[in-house]
C-alpha cells in the first residue's frame, strides 16, 4: 500500500484591502455608535483610530470632540473643534459645540462669538441663538438678550426655553404684561416647566396682581414643597394681600426648610408684628440677625417689637443700628419715640 500523499491547505490570510477612506469611515461610524450608546471611551479610542488613518478627516475630529464634552475634557474638546475648523471652517456645528466647551470653561466671550458664528451660519438652528442670548442675559444685555430670544423663537417657535427665558429678559426691561404673555406659552408647550410658574407668579405680583400671583404659588407648591423661596414669596403676597396669619405659616414652612434663611425669618417677624404677637417678632427677628449680622430690616422690626414689649432704650439701640446700615427711616423712629441722643 501507498502512503497517502500528504495536502497542505491554501493559506487564506490576508490583510484588509479596504483604502485608507473607507477604514477610516468604518471606524468613524462605529464610534459614532459607541457615542450614541454612551459608551464614551470606546467612540474615543474608534475616532483616535479614523484620524491615524485619515488625519484629515472633519466630521472625527468635531465627533471626537463631543465625546470629550460628555466626559468633560473641555480643553482637548476645544482644540478638536479647531482642528475641525482649520480643515472645514464653514460648519456650523463645530462652532456650536466649541462655545458649548467655552461655556463650560468659563471663556464666555469667546463661547458668546462662536455661537453668533453658529448662527450666522445656520439661522434656522434655534439653539445657537438661545445660548448666545443666555450669555447676554448674564451679563444683563437685555436688548442684545431680547434679540437672540426673539431669533431663536421665529427658528423654532415650539422652543419654550426660549419662551421662559425672552419672558425673563422682558421683565428686566420691565415690559411686565409681555413677560406674563411668554411665561404662559412657554407653559402651554411645556406644563411641567416649573420655573416658569413660580417666575409668572412673581411678575403678576409686581404687576399689582396677587389674586393671579397667589393661583401660580399654589399650582407650583402642589407640585414641588422643597422650594423654601417659592414659600417666602408666597408668603410676602398673602402678607400683601393682609392674610397676616397665611404669610407666617408661609415663612415658617420656609425656615422649615432652610433654617439659615435670614430673610424667610424677618420676614415672619414682620407678619408677627402685624399678628401683634411680640415675644415671637422680638425672638424671629432676632434669629435673622444672628444669622445676618448687618441685615437693616431685622433691627427695624425688632425695635418695633421691643417697643411694644416696653423696652424703649433696646428699641432705640434697635432703630440706630437699622439707620447706621443704611435704612433711614430708623431715625425717624428713634425720634418719634423720644429716643434721647447717645
Amino acid at each position: 500500500m501507498s502512503a497517502a500523499a500528504a495536502q497542505a491547505q491554501v493559506d487564506s490570510v490576508r490583510a484588509s484591502t479596504l483604502p485608507p477612506d473607507q477604514q477610516a469611515e468604518r471606524l468613524y461610524n462605529s464610534g459614532v455608535a459607541k457615542f450614541n450608546q454612551k459608551s464614551y471611551r470606546a467612540a474615543l479610542l474608534d475616532f483616535d483610530k479614523a484620524l491615524t488613518v485619515k488625519p484629515d478627516f472633519a466630521k472625527a475630529y468635531y465627533n471626537r470632540a463631543a465625546v470629550r464634552y460628555e466626559l468633560k475634557e473641555y480643553q482637548p474638546a476645544v482644540q478638536d473643534y479647531n482642528q475641525a475648523l482649520r480643515i472645514d471652517p464653514n460648519t456650523f456645528t463645530p462652532y456650536f459645540g466649541r462655545a458649548q466647551a467655552e461655556e463650560a470653561l468659563k471663556q464666555t466671550e469667546e463661547a458668546e462669538r462662536d455661537y453668533g458664528k453658529a448662527a450666522e451660519l445656520k439661522a434656522d438652528y434655534a439653539p445657537a441663538w438661545y445660548y448666545r442670548g443666555a450669555l447676554r442675559f448674564e451679563r444683563a444685555d437685555y436688548a442684545g438678550a431680547k434679540a437672540d430670544f426673539d431669533a431663536a423663537l421665529k427658528a423654532d417657535p415650539a422652543y419654550a426655553y426660549a419662551w421662559h427665558d425672552r419672558a425673563s429678559t422682558q421683565r428686566q426691561l420691565g415690559n411686565l404684561p409681555a413677560a406674563i404673555q411668554d411665561y404662559t406659552q412657554a407653559l402651554k408647550l411645556q406644563p411641567e416647566l416649573l420655573p416658569a410658574l413660580l417666575n409668572r407668579a412673581g411678575t403678576r405680583r409686581r404687576a399689582g396682581d396677587l389674586k393671579g400671583a397667589l393661583q401660580d404659588y399654589n399650582d407650583y407648591l402642589s407640585k414641588k414643597q422643597d422650594n423654601a423661596l417659592a414659600y417666602t414669596n408666597r408668603g410676602a403676597a398673602r402678607y400683601e394681600q393682609g392674610d397676616y396669619k397665611g404669610a407666617a405659616e408661609d415663612f415658617g414652612k420656609a425656615v422649615e426648610l432652610d433654617p439659615g434663611y435670614a430673610f424667610a425669618w424677618n420676614n415672619r417677624a414682620a407678619a408677627y408684628l402685624k399678628l401683634e404677637d411680640y415675644p415671637k417678632a422680638e425672638a424671629d427677628a432676632s434669629k435673622a440677625i444672628s444669622l445676618s449680622k448687618e441685615y437693616a430690616e431685622a433691627y427695624l422690626n425688632r425695635g418695633h417689637a421691643r417697643e411694644m414689649l416696653r423696652q424703649p432704650d433696646a428699641a432705640c439701640q434697635d432703630w440706630r443700628r437699622a439707620a447706621e446700615l443704611g435704612l433711614e427711616v430708623g431715625l425717624t423712629h428713634a425720634a418719634n419715640s423720644g429716643c434721647g441722643a447717645e
